[in-house]
């Protein structure tokens, strides 16, 4: 078995980027980041419905990727035992400016990026505002679905 938590620029390089890189440096997983973030996605089955079409094998593999680095975590599911919820830690939620920033940049600066008009809105208006309600939102689920569970 893979070993997921490896970190291949931990032993060569003191630089940080590379290090985020080492966790976050591909396309599925800034993805699966962005549907919990900001499209309400905490189920496998609902991340295997995004848009860009995802594969099962990528997706699991994300998964347990940004759960050994901290990035999420997961809950059993209350009412079904074969699932889980996935939610991201206070280590994940850090990524919220650079998820912005890089939604940002996208909306300024490539023409094919199509948002919804409300984030469009939202992003350019007040990004504070954004992330201020978007960590609300997050901390809503948890106090609801988290404090579900642990009864």
């Amino acid at each position: 078995m893979k070993d997921r938590c490896r970190r291949p620029h931990r032993d060569k390089s003191q630089c940080p980027v590379a290090h985020a890189l080492d966790i976050l440096g591909d396309r599925w997983t800034l993805l699966v980041i962005r549907e919990l973030m900001f499209m309400g996605k905490h189920e496998y089955k609902e991340f295997l419905q995004a848009p860009e079409g995802i594969s099962t094998n990528i997706l699991s593999d994300r998964l347990k990727k940004l759960q050994c680095a901290k990035v999420i975590d997961s809950v059993a599911h209350p009412d079904f035992k074969t699932r889980k919820f996935y939610y991201l830690t206070a280590s994940g939620k850090d990524l919220i400016h650079v998820m912005v920033s890089l939604a940002a940049w996208a909306d300024k600066n490539l023409d094919s990026v199509g948002l919804p008009p409300e984030i469009q809105r939202r992003l350019r208006d007040s990004p504070q505002k954004m992330i201020r309600d978007t960590l609300r939102r997050l901390d809503d689920w948890e106090n609801k679905v988290l404090r579900s569970t642990d009864e």
